[in-house]
């Protein structure tokens, strides 16, 4: 079953497809750390296909809001450009960012209402960066 979903998506697809066997790049890892070198915020991400996903993004709650997450999405963005990225891309709950990326620029592409089954909204946002 499979063998003929990827060989029809081969058939539709084949350069997507030979990328995807390719693989993607190693991980990106950044971290902000403070003036005694202690971590203070992180962003996990990748690069494929011209994106840049940006997979997970924290700062400490004693560096919230003081610019070290702007500093860490526009360094990944930076680094997305000069790997060829043309676009960005996130997924956020509606009680951690979503208000944090549209500052930043991204736009709401969709939204999975109650995805956690409490309550909370799941947000995907993307951003054009070439």
């Amino acid at each position: 079953m499979l063998t003929w979903l990827r060989d029809f998506n081969y058939q539709q697809n084949g350069e997507f497809m030979e990328s995807l066997d390719r693989g993607q790049e190693p991980p990106l890892f950044l971290s902000a750390r403070d003036v005694n070198d202690e971590v203070i915020g992180g962003l996990q991400g990748s690069f494929l296909h011209q994106w840049l996903r940006i997979d997970v993004m924290a700062v400490s709650s004693n560096y919230r809001s003081m610019g070290v997450g702007r500093l860490l999405v526009t360094e990944a963005e930076r680094m997305a450009v000069d790997r060829g990225c043309r676009s960005s891309y996130v997924a956020t709950m509606s009680y951690q960012a979503p208000d944090f990326y549209r500052r930043l620029g991204y736009r709401e592409v969709g939204c999975l209402p109650n995805w956690d089954s409490h309550g909370h909204d799941k947000h995907f946002f993307m951003k054009d960066l070439a």
